[in-house]
């Protein structure tokens, strides 16, 4: 599976085919620049608190409700922000990241967290 995905990808980066989803494409961004991508998409109604603190976002594909923010770390930067934080917990969900990526004054207006690995993994919180 892994040698099928490769090549679709491989195929993509090049231009022969496009990717079908934003999803894909951030996968592929991630992959080909080696980084940790944190897409948080959060409620449009705090589009003046994410001005204030001068943080860039698009409109969310998936749902125009949304404002989705990129976040991107390479591997060290990565381990150095969550190196107090285990999978075990039960700390680990996209309020908890956005608090610890954001602002705690944010985080009750965050519906969902995906983090785009170099390996090609995707791992969401909802």
């Amino acid at each position: 599976m892994t040698q099928i995905q490769d090549a679709i990808d491989k195929d993509i980066a090049s231009g022969k085919i496009a990717p079908f989803t934003d999803a894909a494409q951030h996968r592929i961004d991630a992959k080909e620049k080696g980084t940790y991508d944190v897409y948080i998409e959060i409620d449009i109604d705090c589009e003046e608190l994410v001005d204030a603190v001068g943080l860039d976002y698009t409109r969310s594909v998936e749902d125009d409700t949304q404002n989705e923010i990129c976040l991107s770390f390479s591997k060290d930067e990565f381990k150095d922000t969550f190196e107090d934080v285990s999978i075990t917990d039960d700390y680990w969900n996209e309020v908890s990241i956005t608090e610890i990526l954001l602002n705690p004054e944010m985080c009750e207006y965050v519906t969902k967290v995906t983090i785009y690995k170099p390996n090609g993994d995707i791992v969401c919180y909802y």
